[in-house]
């Protein structure tokens, strides 16, 4: 960077720093903003959680709906029986 770009900078922040220690408002305002984004913070790491947990419990629920819908295939499934597995496979036309 070249001189120019060094002056802006540093002009850049002795007007942030003169904004916040002779403005009392500009820093409370600062101070609120910044309470403002860790509490959407906080909520956001919360909605995260949830959504993982709503997440898991769609897996579970399309694992629940898929065994009704072919019992035959999850019972081969659960007994590791590679032959029937493949022989189901190969009669749907899978393979």
């Amino acid at each position: 960077m070249d001189w120019l770009t060094y002056i802006s900078i540093a002009a850049l922040a002795m007007g942030v720093w003169h904004e916040i220690n002779r403005f009392p408002a500009t820093a409370e305002s600062l101070r609120k903003l910044q309470g403002r984004i860790d509490d959407l913070q906080f909520d956001n790491e919360d909605l995260q959680q949830r959504l993982s947990a709503l997440e898991d419990d769609y897996r579970e629920v399309c694992e629940q709906v898929d065994r009704i819908r072919d019992p035959a295939y999850w019972s081969a499934i659960d007994a590791k029986d590679g032959q029937t597995l493949y022989e189901m496979d190969k009669e749907r036309g899978n393979i």
